[in-house]
């Protein structure tokens, strides 16, 4: 299961309140796949019918399918910018 610290929690709540969006969560998801993988962030009311839903600290987050599958392991920390570590992956190339 994805492990957002306490620091990320705070930083997601930061930048939904800064931009008026006090009712959304935090959704997470794979933006593009293939050899590496990349992952997206964005503010969401209610996420995606198949999106797994973890409420933390007051804090909604979905998290869709493909994002919870490669990010079983992972965990989503903020120190000067959200940060994924714990990522098995190998690149192409």
């Amino acid at each position: 299961m994805i492990e957002i610290t306490a620091a990320a929690i705070n930083q997601f709540k930061k930048v939904l309140a800064e931009s008026g969006e006090t009712n959304q969560g935090i959704r997470i998801f794979v933006s593009s796949s293939g050899c590496c993988s990349s992952y997206g962030l964005d503010a969401s009311e209610h996420g995606e019918p198949d999106d797994r839903t973890i409420e933390k600290d007051g804090l909604k987050i979905f998290v869709d399918p493909a994002a919870d599958n490669e990010l079983s392991n992972a965990v989503i920390d903020h120190e000067n910018g959200f940060v994924i570590r714990g990522i098995s992956s190998s690149c192409c190339g």
